[in-house]
């Protein structure tokens, strides 16, 4: 009696147990599985579902352990996917640092007189010194925030003949200095054609990649791609093995229907 009543918890302890790990079948990760896989808040469940349509529809798993099987392999291509959006998420957090949004500065307004101009740039920009200009929009920018109605002229030509080859071919042939009576109307239309023009024609450009190299140094850092490639490698192991499994257990199921067919076929003969 003793040993029938020890026997006993041991088959209830291990009932809860394999219902507890039961979450992977299908009917519960319709839903439920989102929280098996810790969805963030901003991925997609209408992704993660697609996916996981496309893995039943190509694996066609039958019973209980294939569908497992194919649940251990959605959930590794999900962590894939993870690996590869955070890359994506570092990289634009990168670009989106102070020294590399460029992009995003736009130009300051046209004074009246240097004084003005001065004053601005003293309460607008703190006393660190800027890095020097690193790509054509940057050159752009630095020249349109400098100019003012009290420019010098030849300065001004100074420094648009300093200008890449572009963009100084464009602002002689636009805005030449001899179209114009007063210095201040020269000025006012390099202004517009900087501000209106190439400045919008170089953003729809791609950065020049020399002034983003400090970036990609950082991205493309050996440590971190051999990290990634680690997680990916590991996932990928991951996947072979349900693989692996998954076959094995159509093969099973293959040979046991082929198996009772023969017997029914034996019989009937």
């Amino acid at each position: 009696m003793e040993d029938s009543r020890v026997s006993v918890p041991k088959v209830r302890k291990s009932g809860p147990a394999k219902t507890s790990r039961r979450p992977r079948l299908p009917a519960a990760f319709k839903h439920g599985a989102f929280a098996s896989v810790e969805m963030l808040p901003w991925e997609d469940p209408a992704a993660y579902e697609q996916l996981r349509q496309e893995f039943l529809e190509e694996l066609e798993p039958e019973g209980a352990l294939q569908q497992e099987c194919v649940q251990d392999i959605l959930l590794a291509t999900w962590r894939k996917h993870r690996v590869r959006e955070r890359r994506k998420v570092e990289a634009r957090a990168v670009l989106l640092k102070p020294e590399n949004r460029v992009f995003d500065q736009r130009p300051d307004p046209l004074f009246e007189t240097d004084l003005e101009r001065t004053k601005y740039l003293i309460t607008k920009h703190s006393e660190k010194v800027p890095d020097p200009p690193r790509d054509d929009y940057e050159r752009l920018l630095h020249l349109s925030c400098w100019l003012a109605l009290d420019s010098n002229p030849k300065f001004v030509e100074l420094l648009v003949g300093m200008l890449p080859e572009e963009y100084d071919v464009h602002l002689q042939t636009s805005v030449p200095r001899d179209k114009f009576e007063e210095p201040h109307h020269w000025i006012i239309a390099i202004k517009k054609e900087i501000d209106g023009v190439l400045l919008p024609r170089v953003r729809e450009r791609r950065p020049d990649p020399d002034g983003y190299l400090a970036a990609a140094a950082e991205l493309l850092a050996s440590e971190k791609m051999l990290e990634d490639l680690g997680v990916e490698e590991r996932l990928d192991a991951q996947i072979d093995r349900a693989l692996r499994r998954l076959f094995w257990l159509k093969t099973q199921k293959n040979l046991d229907r082929q198996s009772k067919q023969k017997l029914v076929d034996g019989k009937v003969s």
